[in-house]
């Protein structure tokens, strides 16, 4: 069973922590696996349900985002004051059986519960993984474990598009359809019901097999300070001080996320669509191509941004991997032009592949800064307000926006690729904004105040 550490019992060795590493890396990519399954099954919903692609953008947006983002703000205390471990791995669970209830739906109504369930319970995960890690690991080494942390979306949204496309496709053969048809069931149902269940055995291995870590000093104590000051919590206003008094780098950081993550909801949302309808290709084809195309993309991404993250001392980690951030995002601007536009589906898919790389650099290291300069008892709610914002604005906006922009466009001028010009409109632009801040949050690193609390665990003060 999950257990607290004893306090001030440091780990032996950093080694000893991939499997904890590893398995909230699995549950990050069963979360992805189950929001990402949608994409897959658009036109199946579609005529099941009677949606309109705004309606889908309503789906896969705003009903999931909103309630992704609010949670997070209300888990992020149990984060930060309780065992993450029990937090995470009773998430991991309500989601797995969520995504299965998705199955059932009868119309949008049930279908936006079932999805608004998976992801109140999805919320808890990221805060309390990068939590955990600032507790395990040294700043540079955080940003590792981090970044491999962070592969989950692109080998969890991987997984449903192969996975997902792949078993629509053999579901869809005449003497299967017949097979479903007898017990009534569709193959779409049988897609969310496949894609749930995993998640409720990593839960209890996370729950069973990982212990919670004991708590460092949270912030500019010094290597005097005792036991008992740990467990103070600072409250709201101080957390606010911290992020965008004390570090001033913060609220470009945010911005900068917010405008990438615009590009990403909008692409894992609505690319397999756009290549399926402009190419004429279906579905469970367009899932078993681009699948491999995103995980090994996002893959090379994450682990390009890992190992440049880590090279260095820890007193520059902050403004390194800002930097980091802003030069990939840069590279993402034409490549998030000329993907939707390509008039040909491999290069199309190639391009999609290339998106992929340059937006896992960016997220693999989006927690770190927060993870690096904020005191561990806030670090869970300033993630999970980073979280709020993030799909608040980002994951509500981008494939919102994309699926009304194709829906008015086929209205005033159905010869146009309606879809393929949101898509490109909404990436370039996002992705520009996000280059310009993140450069601008590296400038104001100098002005933040960067927490010290892993001296006792490296021997190293923390700059």
């Amino acid at each position: 069973m999950s257990q607290t550490a004893a306090p001030g019992l440091e780990p032996a060795s950093e080694g000893r922590h991939g499997h904890v590493v590893a398995l909230f890396f699995l549950c990050f990519a069963c979360s992805y696996a189950d929001r990402q399954i949608v994409s897959i099954l658009v036109q199946p919903l579609k005529e099941a349900l009677s949606l309109s692609d705004t309606q889908i953008g309503l789906v896969q947006g705003f009903a999931f985002t909103i309630c992704y983002a609010t949670a997070g703000l209300f888990v992020a205390r149990l984060v930060d004051v309780s065992n993450r471990v029990a937090v995470s791995a009773v998430c991991v669970l309500v989601w797995s059986l969520a995504t299965m209830m998705c199955g059932t739906a009868t119309g949008l109504l049930t279908l936006v519960f079932w999805r608004a369930s998976t992801a109140i319970a999805e919320a808890g995960l990221s805060p309390a993984a990068s939590s955990v890690f600032s507790d395990l690991y040294p700043p540079r080494k955080v940003a590792r474990a981090t970044s491999i942390f962070m592969l989950g979306p692109y080998f969890g949204g991987g997984l449903a598009l192969l996975g997902g496309g792949t078993l629509l496709g053999w579901l869809n053969e005449p003497e299967r359809l017949a097979a479903l048809a007898t017990h009534g069931l569709a193959p779409w149902q049988v897609c969310f019901f496949v894609l749930g269940a995993p998640g409720a055995i990593l839960a209890g291995l996370l729950y069973f097999t990982v212990a919670e870590p004991a708590r460092h000093r949270f912030a500019r104590q010094g290597a005097s300070a005792r036991a008992g000051a740990d467990d103070a919590v600072p409250g709201l206003r101080d957390l606010l001080d911290a992020l965008f008094r004390q570090n001033r780098f913060c609220l470009p950081f945010f911005a900068a996320y917010i405008f990438l993550i615009v590009v990403f909801y909008a692409h894992t949302a609505w690319f397999p669509t756009l290549l399926s309808r402009q190419f004429g290709v279906s579905a469970s084809t367009v899932g078993q191509f681009a699948g491999p195309v995103f995980t090994v993309g996002g893959t090379f991404g994450v682990l390009v941004a890992g190992f440049l993250a880590s090279r260095g001392d820890d007193a520059h980690t902050l403004r390194r991997v800002l930097l980091i951030a802003g030069c990939a995002a840069a590279v993402l601007v034409p490549l998030a032009l000329a993907a939707p536009l390509a008039g040909h589906f491999s290069l199309s898919l190639g391009l999609f592949g290339l998106c992929a790389f340059a937006m896992s650099m960016v997220q693999a290291l989006a927690p770190v800064p927060i993870q690096v300069a904020i005191p561990n008892r806030m670090r869970g709610r300033a993630i999970a307000l980073l979280v709020f914002l993030t799909n608040a604005i980002a994951g509500s906006l981008g494939p919102l926006a994309v699926g009304a922009g194709a829906d008015w466009t086929a209205r005033v001028d159905p010869s146009l690729h309606g879809l393929g010009l949101g898509l490109a409109a909404v990436g370039a632009v996002s992705a520009a904004a996000s280059a310009a801040l993140y450069f601008l949050a590296a400038r104001r690193t100098h002005t933040s105040v960067v927490d010290i609390d892993t001296a006792p665990l490296t021997g190293e003060a923390r700059l």
